[in-house]
């Protein structure tokens, strides 16, 4: 790379990368296409006159940056601003909408009733929620993990009869089959000698996959610990950061830990770890949820490049540190190799030690560090000469090699493709920097689609008992899926509320209390009415209701509410339900 590019450059005193913002005077102004009109300046528009299909480079055009203006504002726009602007728009199209958080919701309900009423003697089962759902942190093809906490009836203690591994194995097979024969699940396989034994299976309505493990506290204490980094320590932040790697991984298979991947928890504290050894942070001169694009570039040349796997140990206790890996007892002689990150729940327990893909892994996150920096170089170049000057920047490919190689000379498809590609001289054309290391699955598409429809098919509500409000949910789409919903719009249109229910002859601020327990329900487990009554003060969903004006103009009055004529709706600040 070219030391003396001003746009993207290396710090070598502290082996830390950040972008500088390029000057109007050394950079030069990609003209306008032949014949463009303008009714106004460049540097005051904000959205692109046309649709665009093609990023200026002859790539298509990114999912998450469909139909949306150009990143960054003006025709010379700041790549750290660029770049942070994908980030932010990339991690809300893969956040879960409002709708797919709620059949996840309703899944763990449903097994919770599936185990009510199987009515183990002497044992009170309870299901407790850990892992990514939990956290927040999930993607949408993530599955739900849960333990199956047996306590005995009168208190909540793990009943004796199923304290060990020899005990709890014949269970697993007993619940396998009771699952299958009330209809939970379409498939169901009972994994006994893995570290923890576990249950996979998927529920038949939402398709999701379950992995069920038995009394397996401990994931819940790794998911509280995950919580406190993400909402108090490093919000908004680090929730973005982990789900771009996530996604990273999974694309790539390498988000398993019992195929040797890379699980949820390591990739929070490998997050954790760089943020808080992070130079220009530990001294406050670096605004983190401004820069999440220059972090998440960071993050793969930290661990693709610079990190010493074979003698460092991670610690996130405190202020975090590293650690010498032999002192601390996590060296594995026969694969030195290996990442090793300390447990902070449990400080004798090693949470990559069985992702023995570390190599692979590595390589992944080299090659990406090298596909970002092409990108913004090619970017930078482009607009400062009106094309790229370096054609090898494109060269650069995480696969392995047997993927690389492709026609004469060994050249990609992904690098012949780009060279193909016409360099657009528009300089709205859309810009994608992440477009060269993710991608959307059109299959993971498809199944969030599906699930989509479930909800809207009424079917688990049915199952459940529960009221179908599409509005509600919707409604607590900041409070659930930080501002998620736009990621995926729903496929089929939600039934507005009326001000009385006909079909059930409730009254409007019946359904309010309703909606308001449920979603206590569903944020905090299953609170009793008097937890609920702390539920936040919420926005909600009122619409028109054209048989009934006067009915509806009266609850407008007392509430202040606004009905409107088009039959869509709007959000109301509640605070009348303080005594509820």
């Amino acid at each position: 790379m070219a030391a003396a590019d001003t746009a993207y450059k290396e710090r070598p005193a502290d082996d830390f990368i950040g972008f500088e913002a390029s000057s109007s005077e050394d950079e030069g102004e990609i003209a306008p296409a032949a014949g463009a009109k303008r009714s106004h300046s460049d540097d005051e528009r904000e959205t692109p006159t046309a649709a665009y299909q093609k990023c200026y480079n002859g790539q298509p055009v990114p999912p998450w940056l469909s139909g949306l203006p150009r990143l960054g504002q003006g025709t010379h726009p700041d790549i750290n601003t660029m770049i942070n602007e994908e980030v932010t728009k990339f991690v809300a199209h893969i956040s879960p909408t409002p709708e797919e958080h709620q059949m996840r919701a309703w899944v763990v309900q449903r097994l919770q009733r599936v185990l009510d009423e199987w009515q183990l003697p002497r044992v009170r089962p309870v299901v407790r929620c850990f892992g990514s759902f939990d956290t927040q942190l999930y993607l949408p093809t993530s599955d739900i993990d849960v333990t199956l906490m047996l306590y005995e009836t009168d208190r909540d203690h793990v009943s004796p009869q199923y304290e060990s591994r020899e005990q709890i194995r014949p269970f697993l097979y007993k619940l396998a089959r009771q699952l299958k024969q009330c209809g939970f699940c379409v498939g169901c396989e009972v994994i006994p000698n893995a570290r923890v034994q576990i249950i996979k299976t998927t529920e038949a309505v939402s398709g999701i996959a379950v992995d069920i493990s038995i009394n397996a506290d401990s994931g819940m204490q790794s998911a509280r610990v995950q919580r406190s980094f993400s909402q108090n320590v490093y919000p908004g932040a680090l929730r973005a950061l982990v789900l771009a790697i996530k996604q990273f991984l999974y694309q790539r298979s390498m988000n398993e830990v019992y195929t040797g991947g890379m699980g949820s928890y390591a990739i929070t504290l490998l997050v954790v770890s760089m943020l808080q050894m992070h130079p220009r942070i530990q001294s406050g001169g670096l605004d983190i949820t401004q820069n999440l694009g220059v972090l998440l570039v960071e993050f793969f040349e930290l661990y693709g490049k610079r990190f010493n796997y074979d003698n460092v140990c991670i610690c996130v206790r405190e202020r975090g540190c590293y650690l010498d890996k032999r002192r601390k007892g996590f060296a594995n002689y026969s694969q030195p190799y290996l990442l090793a990150i300390e447990d902070p729940c449990d400080l004798t327990n090693d949470v990559t030690k069985g992702t023995y893909g570390i190599n692979r892994i590595k390589q992944t996150f080299s090659g990406a560090y090298d596909l970002l920096n092409n990108a913004i170089f090619a970017y930078h170049q482009t607009r400062t000469h009106g094309r790229p000057i370096n054609h090898a920047l494109d060269a650069a490919d995480d696969r392995p090699a047997a993927k690389r190689m492709r026609g004469k000379g060994g050249h990609s498809s992904r690098t012949q493709q780009s060279s193909a590609g016409s360099v657009s001289s528009d300089p709205w054309a859309p810009v994608s920097f992440l477009s060269s290391i993710l991608r959307i699955d059109p299959l993971a598409v498809a199944k969030r689609r599906k699930l989509i429809d479930a909800f809207h098919s009424g079917a688990m509500q049915r199952i459940l008992g529960v009221a179908y409000q599409p509005q509600l949910v919707r409604a607590l789409d900041a409070t659930l899926t930080n501002n998620g919903s736009d990621a995926l719009p729903a496929t089929k249109s939600a039934k507005p509320i009326a001000a009385a229910d006909a079909s059930g002859g409730s009254s409007a601020q019946e359904q309010i209390n309703r909606m308001k327990f449920d979603f206590a329900n569903q944020a905090g487990g299953l609170p009793t009415p008097t937890e609920a009554a702390g539920a936040p003060d919420l926005p909600v969903l009122i619409a028109d209701d054209d048989e009934d004006d006067e009915e509806n103009d009266a609850f407008a009055d007392e509430h202040d509410a606004v009905f409107i004529d088009d039959d869509s709706t709007e959000f109301i600040s509640d605070s009348e339900y303080e005594d509820y």
